[in-house]
């Protein structure tokens, strides 16, 4: 069985300063019990990692077409709107 100090050191791509605004901003809607807060800044902080992790080869897949990462910028800032809006009017 493997300790886990044979894993070695992990390359964390995102960097650590935003990881910390992440963290405290979602410490700091929970402790003010806002829900809607944690979820939206979930959602935007993923959609902007998973842009700055892949954002060259989502370019390079799609031939340099800026409509791509137009579509993908919307559909994600929608999906965070709606998400939003469905919290808002929950019975």
């Amino acid at each position: 069985m493997e300790s886990i100090y044979n894993l070695g050191f992990i390359n964390v791509a995102i960097p650590a300063w935003q990881m910390g605004i992440y963290i405290a901003l979602v410490a700091f809607f929970m402790l003010m019990h806002e829900t809607r807060g944690c979820l939206l800044t979930t959602y935007l902080f993923s959609l902007y990692w998973v842009y700055y992790l892949y954002g060259r080869d989502f370019m390079a897949a799609a031939n340099g077409v800026p409509s791509v990462m137009t579509a993908y910028v919307s559909f994600g800032l929608a999906l965070a709107v709606f998400s939003l809006v469905a919290l808002f009017y929950e019975k």
